[in-house]
């Protein structure tokens, strides 16, 4: 059995004593005073040695380092997180897993930093996880971008929804408009034959019952009156 201990780190400018500085204030404030954890940096000792994850451009972003003296961060403390009962060949197999999936150019702030490798390590080891401080900005976060893309994706949906229905519409009412031209050209086409028919048909009578032959006694007259 060997204990397991989480090194806490605030974020280090390293160009910036001031900034440093305030990023401390500003965790000590949030942290202790909040109860809504911080801005920290972690990583996992055990055996002796520390690991971590973070960006890089190739390879794995599992990196090994002396406990409490991560150079790119400010140490603050350290926390307890019990013993694991894993050996120490069976516990750097485990580490040796996690390198081989945790890729630096998957590092990502709020969805997969050094915290959440911290969590899958002490997982493998079974021990405790850190507490919930340490991550809470970023999981808060990452909540909060991820609720925003969900109802963005729901308005752009309801919008897409709208829109197929009004071209739809606009398409039933444009077909039923050329339907009823249609038709009612056809109706008036019908009409008009018709008439035209009608028309002939009394024209012709006319011409019949005007038509001139002569009588039997050799006057004119009409057709009609023979």
């Amino acid at each position: 059995m060997a204990l397991v201990t989480l090194s806490v780190y605030d974020i280090k400018h390293a160009e910036s004593a001031h900034i440093t500085s305030a990023v401390t204030s500003l965790n000590t404030f949030t942290r202790d005073a909040l109860n809504v954890g911080g801005i920290f940096h972690g990583g996992v000792e055990i055996f002796g040695d520390e690991w971590s994850f973070g960006y890089c451009p190739q390879g794995t972003g599992v990196y090994r380092c002396a406990p409490k003296k991560n150079p790119m961060y400010a140490y603050r403390e350290s926390v307890p997180l019990g013993v694991t009962s894993l050996s120490p060949a069976r516990a750097a197999a485990c580490v040796s897993a996690l390198r081989a999936t945790w890729m630096g150019t998957d590092y990502d702030v709020l969805g997969k930093n050094c915290n959440h490798f911290c969590e899958a390590l002490c997982a493998a080891l079974g021990c405790e996880g850190p507490p919930r401080w340490l991550n809470s900005f970023a999981n808060g976060a990452n909540g909060a971008v991820g609720t925003v893309a969900y109802a963005r994706s729901g308005v752009e949906r309801a919008c897409a929804e709208a829109v197929s229905g009004v071209r739809g519409l606009a398409e039933w009412l444009a077909s039923a408009a050329t339907s009823s031209g249609t038709s009612g050209g056809g109706g008036g086409g019908g009409e008009d034959e018709e008439k035209e028919k009608e028309k002939d048909t009394e024209e012709g009578s006319r011409a019949r019952s005007e038509e001139v032959v002569d009588g039997p006694n050799g006057e004119t007259v009409s057709e009609g009156e023979k």
